[in-house]
């Protein structure tokens, strides 16, 4: 009579762990080799995930996205539909990006320099954007503006009375320097003064 050896599992958990590790790690490969485009899949549904501060997946954020971030993680794959799913709502956004690009880039073609270089300008402009940097000086503060035709204005320095992000104003300045950046025109101010009653 033929003896039945058992193999003895010390620790039945962790083997269940591991073997469910292997199952999902094959499903993975078997996912990948059967759609061409799981790059692109996995890098769609990677932002489903939350992290903790190690770095290490703590749950899933809730809707669509995160939904399928959790199946893949548990089943190593996911469903046919799932996967159509997947790949509309990938050509949807290369659709807008595509769409944006061609607005900015002829937006950015439309985009003019102002006043002369050396000149006064009087100009009323928007703040759209402010990035702070530090120097032995002090805080140096780029502002990046626009004028109601999109053109853009930059003012590097500590002008007393700049408009803050997001507000309006019309100054007087010296156009310093007519720049290109990123193939953008942008025309670069000094010593702005906020336009008022008595030097209008």
């Amino acid at each position: 009579m033929a003896r039945n050896f058992s193999p003895i599992i010390e620790h039945p958990v962790a083997y269940e762990n591991a073997v469910k590790r292997n199952i999902i790690a094959n499903a993975q490969k078997t996912f990948a080799k059967a759609n061409p485009e799981h790059v692109e899949i996995l890098e769609f549904i990677s932002v489903g995930r939350t992290h903790d501060e190690y770095g290490r997946i703590s749950g899933y954020k809730e809707g669509f996205v995160g939904s399928l971030a959790e199946a893949y993680d548990n089943y190593g794959k996911l469903t046919y539909g799932q996967v159509n799913a997947v790949l509309k709502n990938i050509e949807k956004n290369k659709a807008r990006k595509a769409e944006w690009a061609d607005k900015q880039a002829s937006l950015n073609a439309s985009r003019i320099h102002l006043g002369t270089v050396g000149e006064k300008l009087t100009v009323t402009l928007k703040v759209v954007h402010i990035i702070d940097i530090e120097s032995n000086f002090g805080t140096i503060y780029i502002n990046i503006c626009e004028d109601a035709d999109k053109n853009i204005i930059i003012y590097k320095g500590q002008a007393k009375g700049f408009p803050d992000k997001g507000e309006t104003a019309t100054i007087i300045a010296t156009v310093k320097d007519h720049g290109v950046r990123d193939g953008v025109k942008q025309t670069v101010i000094q010593r702005p003064k906020l336009v008022t009653p008595t030097n209008v």
